[in-house]
């Protein structure tokens, strides 16, 4: 079995039909015959903090300055 989340319904419905198998559809989440589980959130779960956060520096965005790749990403 698998949990595979994804960021919204639609998303959930197409990785689902790419799984083998009869599905059953509930209101928060997809179930495939193989057992596998596809929910969802609504929006991103996740996000990087902006530039400034590492550096305040890069608050204000300038050419010279880019890229801006952090050492450790957070």
């Amino acid at each position: 079995m698998r949990l595979i989340i994804s960021e919204k319904p639609s998303l959930a419905r197409t990785i689902a039909a790419g799984i083998e198998g009869e599905k059953e559809q509930k209101k928060t989440y997809i179930r495939c015959k193989n057992g596998d589980v596809i929910t969802w959130s609504v929006g991103h779960i996740l996000s990087l903090k902006m530039p400034e956060d590492y550096n305040p520096e890069h608050k204000l965005w300038r050419l010279d300055a880019l890229p801006h790749v952090p050492v450790v990403w957070e």
